[in-house]
């Protein structure tokens, strides 16, 4: 309670600062690689910095590896929200180099992926490390994707955390509980100051945390093979993974730049559904109260998924299930909206 107290605090007056100071300030339509659906003309980008802060204090000294991987990553956000960095080529080439490094000299690995032709491939190092990468990649922007709505990023990290403490909890699995527990405690504080739409995390927290929410996974399934598969956490993480190659295959086709920020996400098309329904007046209550309604549906998902965390055909048809699901309801709101 004393650290939830502190950390509270603590980011009020970070949220203070920022304002008076006009530093880390998000301001409505800036950004030309990403928008948001609708903000306070000065808002805080502050979740990502309380995070980087906060969880220099509670990481073990040793794992300095990933913790400068962090910050790192943390500054190619901060480039990135300031408009500085708003090629997506460049994003992704920095990004590729900085997770390829942060694989190689935290000697990160997978076990198996169950199945065996896939297995036989992770045989070659090459493979195994290039899977890896595009794995953190397509999370970290798959995240980045869901930013531009109230609670949904940080939420998923949210039930992606509390579904392996859980099931580690539950059946007496390997896992940090120290470390899990202080991050849930930094996450559930920057979820009230974003729940209120007085922080965002933007490019730079999302990067980052992406990053750690990753690595904790790998790690996860790794130290538990083979009681717990693999497919448990992409059952857990099927979200970002889906918005982001969904809205690579949707602009190859519609012939969209990717470069080009757009409203053309589930997320969007789910916010303007209920606004034209008048359900909520005020737009930053029905920010919110989207991201909500998302995660709702995303912790049904993640307890059907953790109570078989250790079935890989039942979580395969969960993913599937899942993703069917994501595409006929953007198409059915997609005809609406339009």
């Amino acid at each position: 309670m004393i650290n939830f107290l502190s950390f509270f605090v603590i980011h009020f007056f970070i949220n203070k600062i920022c304002l008076k100071t006009n530093c880390l300030i998000d301001k409505k339509d800036t950004s030309d690689h990403k928008k948001k659906i609708t903000t306070e003309d000065k808002t805080p980008l502050s979740g990502g910095l309380v995070f980087i802060i906060f969880f220099s204090f509670v990481i073990p000294h040793e794992n300095y590896i990933l913790l400068t991987s962090l910050v790192l990553l943390y500054f190619i956000g901060i480039l990135s929200d300031i408009n500085y960095l708003s090629s997506p080529s460049k994003r992704i080439i920095l990004q590729s180099l900085l997770v390829l490094s942060f694989i190689l000299t935290s000697d990160l690995t997978i076990k198996t992926l169950s199945v065996d032709i896939l297995d036989k491939l992770l045989d070659f190092k090459v493979i195994k490390i290039l899977f890896i990468l595009a794995c953190f990649l397509v999370l970290i922007n798959g995240f980045n994707f869901l930013d531009g709505i109230n609670t949904l990023v940080v939420g998923n990290f949210l039930i992606c955390l509390l579904s392996i403490y859980y099931v580690s909890i539950e059946f007496d699995l390997s896992l940090n509980f120290n470390i899990i527990e202080k991050l849930i405690i930094i996450l559930s504080i920057i979820f009230i100051f974003n729940f209120f739409g007085k922080s965002f995390l933007g490019d730079s927290g999302t990067y980052s945390i992406s990053l750690l929410i990753g690595f904790i996974c790998i790690n996860f399934v790794y130290i538990n093979n083979p009681v717990v598969s693999p497919y448990f956490i992409a059952s857990l993480l099927w979200y970002p993974a889906i918005e982001n190659l969904f809205s690579i295959i949707r602009r190859y086709f519609s012939k969209s730049k990717i470069s080009k920020a757009d409203n053309n996400h589930l997320h969007h098309y789910l916010y303007l559904s209920l606004k034209k329904t008048r359900f909520l007046e005020n737009h930053l209550f029905l920010n919110t109260f989207t991201g909500l309604l998302v995660n709702i549906y995303m912790i049904l998902s993640a307890y059907i998924s953790l109570i078989n965390f250790s079935h890989t055909k039942t979580l395969l048809i969960i993913i599937l299930f899942n993703i069917c699901l994501y595409l006929i309801i953007y198409f059915l709101i997609d005809k609406k909206t339009l």
